[in-house]
C-alpha cells in the first residue's frame, strides 16, 4: 500500500512540473468591440503599468492595430529636431491574448495586467 501511494504521489509530481514547464500561449490581439468603458478600463491598466497620468486614447483604440505607441514630452517652441533629436519619449504597449486572457503588456519592464470582462481576438494575418 505504501509502495503504490508512493508512485501516485511520483506521478502527480510529474504531471504538475511537466504542467508548469510548458510554455504559456500569447498572441496579438485586437478589441472586438468597444465603448467609454472599455477605454476607461485600459486608460487604468496603462497607469497601473507605467505610472504617469491618464494617456489621452483614440475612440478606436485596439480596434485596427495591437501596438499602441504613446508619446510624451513635447518640442520646444520655435526649435526644429536635427536628425531626430527632441524630448518625445515613446512608450509602445500591446493587446494580447494570453492563455486564452486579453492582456495589456508592457515590454519595457515585461510586465502585463489582464483585462478581465474584455473581449478580444487573435490576429491571425497582416492586412
Amino acid at each position: 500500500m505504501k509502495r503504490q501511494n508512493t508512485l501516485i504521489l511520483l506521478c502527480v509530481c510529474l504531471q504538475v512540473g511537466c504542467k508548469h514547464n510548458l510554455p504559456f500561449v500569447t498572441h496579438k490581439a485586437l478589441l472586438t468591440n468597444t465603448s467609454p468603458a472599455v477605454k476607461k478600463r485600459i486608460q487604468d491598466a496603462v497607469v497601473k503599468l507605467k505610472g504617469g497620468v491618464t494617456p489621452q486614447l483614440a475612440d478606436n483604440v485596439f480596434m485596427i492595430s495591437s501596438t499602441l505607441m504613446l508619446e510624451q514630452g513635447m518640442n520646444k517652441p520655435g526649435y526644429e529636431p536635427i536628425l531626430g533629436e527632441h524630448d518625445i519619449s515613446v512608450t509602445r504597449l500591446e493587446l494580447q491574448i494570453r492563455n486564452g486572457q486579453c492582456v495589456l503588456y508592457y515590454p519595457k519592464k515585461d510586465k502585463y495586467i489582464e483585462l478581465n470582462n474584455i473581449q478580444c481576438k487573435a490576429v491571425t494575418s497582416i492586412h
